[in-house]
Formats: C-alpha cells, structure tokens, sequence
C-alpha cells in the first residue's frame, strides 16, 4: 500500500501543500527508507533484503560496515 502511495486531490489542496505545482503533486509519493546493522546479512536476512532490492520495495539502503568477525567467520564454512 505504501509503495504505491500517491497524494490524492484531498490532500493536495491543504495549506501545507498549496505552494505545490500540478506536476509536483503529481509525481509526488513515498520515499522508503532501509536501514540495518551489517550483522543482517550474516545472520540469514539476506535474502530478504534481496528480495526487497530485487522488487523495488525500497527507496534508500543505510548500513553500517561490517566487522572482522564476521568476515574470519565466512572463511571458515559458507555463509548466505
């Protein structure tokens, strides 16, 4: 529901958005945004994480690097 949001007539003629153009309103919609801890990926989300890149679910990645650990770690048996 959210990824196809778009702002109906309604809520374009609020004072808030009264400064908008035509074609701003138009094209406006939600920016979704993701944001995980690098141990995600290590930990079996992956897949899901791809699936929401892969589909177009999401807007904008914010992670964080990842440590030594888990890369000693996915040295000694493969990890997904």
């Amino acid at each position: 529901e959210m990824i196809h949001w778009r702002m109906t007539d309604e809520e374009s003629k609020k004072p808030e958005y009264c400064d908008m153009t035509t074609e701003e309103i138009k094209n406006a919609r939600c920016t979704i945004f993701l944001g995980f801890t690098s141990n995600q990926i290590s930990s079996g989300n992956r897949e899901v994480i791809r699936y929401l890149c892969q589909h177009n679910m999401i807007d904008c990645i914010v992670t964080t690097c990842g440590a030594i650990e888990e890369d000693i770690m996915k040295c000694y048996n493969p990890h997904y």
